[in-house]
């Protein structure tokens, strides 16, 4: 769980018009990357402070779909839609006999719930317990539906949508890249 950390207002000697200076802002950002936070929000009067850490999830796959595909593309799983109409449009003929089961599969996938960093995923919160979701379970916003770990420091992940899940994609104690698809739901 990330400590939460205070910092002092800027001096009252600081120009209305920057109630941060860059030093102040550095020093955030520091402390955020510390303390593995995410979002940071800071108002003073005349200022208002809003810093994000990481990338906009929807906005990385809507970046990613539009670029034009080449050999050395991206992440295979977060640029999935582009190979899947590649290989409906002109499917190579004895190689991609086998490709197109999971092209068709990934095409039928629904909503997924994605790895917000890079670390190790654990379904359950110690080894030996019950896994957190299983096939079958109802998730909603607030479900914590696994573990990753990053560096050292055990991070529970929410679902933030609303679905049933349909498929659990990683297996228990394997690495995971951000964006990676951990679990797909029906919704």
């Amino acid at each position: 769980m990330a400590k939460r950390t205070t910092t002092k207002p800027a001096s009252p000697t600081a120009p209305s018009s920057s109630a941060y200076d860059l030093k102040q802002i550095r020093e955030i950002v520091g402390l955020m990357a510390e303390n593995n936070l995410t979002y940071f929000h800071s108002e003073q009067p005349g200022a208002k402070l809003e810093l994000r850490r990481g990338s906009d999830l929807e906005t990385v796959k809507e970046l990613l779909q539009s670029m034009p595909m080449t050999s050395g593309a991206p992440m295979a799983y977060a640029a999935a839609p582009a190979p899947v109409a590649a290989a409906a449009v002109a499917p190579a003929p004895a190689a991609a006999a086998s490709a197109p089961a999971p092209a068709a599969a990934s095409a039928a996938m629904g909503p997924t719930i994605n790895s917000p960093m890079v670390g190790t995923f654990y379904r359950s919160t110690a080894p030996g317990e019950k896994p957190m979701v299983n096939i079958g379970d109802s998730v909603d916003e607030n479900t914590n539906v696994c573990i990753i770990e990053a560096m050292k420091v055990m991070n529970e992940i929410k679902a933030e949508m609303r679905g049933t899940i349909a498929r659990v994609l990683v297996e228990d104690g394997k690495p995971v890249q951000y964006g990676q698809p951990l679990f797909e739901l029906k919704a």
